[in-house]
């Protein structure tokens, strides 16, 4: 560590976040000071007890890792922020992978992203090989990590420093764009997917005027003057309708033997560690399809599962092809390398750009905002030492993956079968504190109770819950982008078209993103 990064250390620990005017000449002091900070002992605390609840958590059906970070964050409140954000990192990543244990143990997903997960690993559970398929999943889901969080080290900075260039009109067509990637992503429908979006941003309108301070749809109501807290529309929308859906169902579990948790031994580990090494071109492509699809505004590590496995199905060999979904390894790596990739490429667009690539990152944007923390351009200037803190724990919580599931693949099925009369009341109630807390207003209460009943309407006519969020985040960048871009370039439309080399480039990557959909809605 440099002479240079001490000071920066010792703010870091104190939980204050530079000054915007320090320079990028200071990012070597910046990276050295994120790195001292992983060696206090709360520190290294805050990374193995996060990475072991998010697995806990994420094991149990139904309970994604957006949910345990919408949860934890309140909990988070009085720890200092380097504490608090690299406890919610770490959760963040042990909730990927622990979705994908009940998913093989008894064909159950415990997130969205878990769902293909299923197919191949329910079926080795079916033929005896539970652990087995535990072990390539732990296995193939540390590894993925770690290299995603390699690409976010490389690769943030940079395009933090690109971000910087983005003026008004930049800013307005990249939340555009961020609102039609999501339809594209998950193949939903093109009107129902900007509808959404455009219900959200409408949400994002309620008031003060940014521009003018005056307010908008309040109905006189002095709460509204603030507008609606998208962490609690998160709470709704995400957590509180699926607890409703899990009660509708009446069970958390499906079809499968308890015994099955069981099965298996150390010689299963080992030759699923040893099957996965004869495998690295399967492994690499669904890492850096995660990566990818990850980094995209809104994906997520269900629509990376989908592209991934469809990918490893489509370059296998015709005789391998027809035996994906019959319990076969090649789709557990594909479904799960993706998976856990996804953790870094998603927090890349949220760290530099402000926009979520994920539900689980707009969930950890709240977390940010309520630390003090401003994502977006210049990140690295304003809280270098604290983001390079928060990316660095990602190797560490993704080498814990690895030992807590291989050591533990016997053990973490039995989360799966906790009653579902315990799971509904705790986390409803846990989902009502962590709305009360966010402005300590018993009107986002109400809030929270709406969104989730919203939320099953969105579900029931297949519109994407991801949407709606994501235009309540982006509707502030996108009015301010606009009304700058508008007023600096004396009302000139065609400003937004024209005004850089980006413009031309967020307009291809949007007329792209409405065409592909499209298509696919045609056909």
């Amino acid at each position: 560590m440099t002479d240079a990064s001490l000071p920066l250390l010792i703010d870091l620990a104190r939980g204050v976040a530079l000054d915007p005017a320090v320079p990028v000449a200071l990012a070597d002091g910046a990276m050295g000071a994120g790195i001292g900070a992983l060696f206090q002992p709360i520190v290294l605390l805050a990374i193995v007890f996060g990475t072991a609840l998010g697995i806990v958590f994420g094991a149990i059906p139904g309970f994604s890792a957006t949910m345990t970070l919408i949860l934890l964050t309140p909990v988070t409140i009085p720890l200092s922020p380097v504490v608090a954000l690299i406890l919610l990192v770490s959760a963040y990543g042990g909730a990927v992978y622990g979705g994908s244990i009940p998913a093989i143990l008894i064909n159950t997903p415990g997130a969205p992203g878990s769902v293909v997960t299923c197919w191949d690993g329910y079926e080795l559970t079916q033929q005896g090989r539970a652990v087995y398929a535990l072990a390539v999943s732990a296995l193939v889901s540390g590894v993925a990590g770690l290299i995603a969080a390699g690409t976010l080290l490389l690769a943030a900075p940079f395009i933090a420093e690109f971000a910087l260039s983005f003026g008004g009109p930049e800013l307005f067509l990249l939340s555009v764009f961020a609102l039609t990637i999501i339809p594209a992503a998950k193949d939903a429908s093109l009107t129902k997917g900007l509808l959404a979006g455009a219900f959200g941003l409408l949400i994002g309108t309620v008031g003060n005027d940014p521009q003018l301070a005056n307010p908008r749809a309040t109905f006189g109501l002095t709460i509204l003057r603030d507008g609606f807290d998208y962490i609690v529309v998160l709470i709704g929308l995400f957590v509180f309708t699926e607890m409703i859906r899990l009660a509708m169902r009446g069970s958390m579990v499906g079809v499968g033997e308890e015994g099955a948790t069981g099965a298996g031994g150390y010689a299963q580990t080992v030759e699923g560690i040893r099957d996965v090494l004869t495998r690295p071109v399967d492994f690499l492509r669904a890492t850096a399809i995660g990566t990818l699809v990850g980094s995209l505004p809104g994906a997520g590590a269900d629509v990376a599962n989908f592209v991934s496995y469809n990918e490893a199905q489509r370059w296998a060999s015709e005789e391998l092809a027809d035996r994906y979904g019959t319990g076969i390894i090649e789709g557990v790596i594909a479904a799960d390398a993706s998976n856990n990739a996804t953790q870094g490429g998603a927090l890349i667009p949220t760290l530099t750009l402000g926009i979520p690539g994920s539900g689980s990152t707009a969930a950890l944007l709240g977390a940010l905002a309520i630390h003090g923390i401003q994502p977006g351009p210049g990140i690295f200037q304003r809280s270098g030492p604290l983001v390079y803190a928060m990316i660095f724990s990602l190797f560490l919580g993704n080498a814990l993956i690895l030992v807590y599931g291989l050591s533990g693949s016997r053990y973490f099925g039995k989360v799966a079968y906790v009653p579902i009369r315990y799971i509904v009341p705790g986390v409803v109630i846990l989902a009502v504190v962590g709305a009360l807390a966010v402005r300590n207003a018993p009107f986002d209460i109400l809030v929270m109770f709406a969104a989730g009943l919203l939320g099953l309407v969105f579900l029931r006519y297949d519109y994407p819950l991801v949407s709606p969020v994501l235009g309540v985040i982006v509707g502030s960048i996108a009015e301010t982008g606009f009304v700058q871009g508008w007023l600096l370039n004396q009302q000139d439309p065609t400003a937004f078209l024209t005004n850089s080399a980006v413009s031309v480039g967020l307009l291809v990557l949007i007329v792209l993103s409405l065409g592909i959909t499209f298509a696919k809605n045609y056909r």
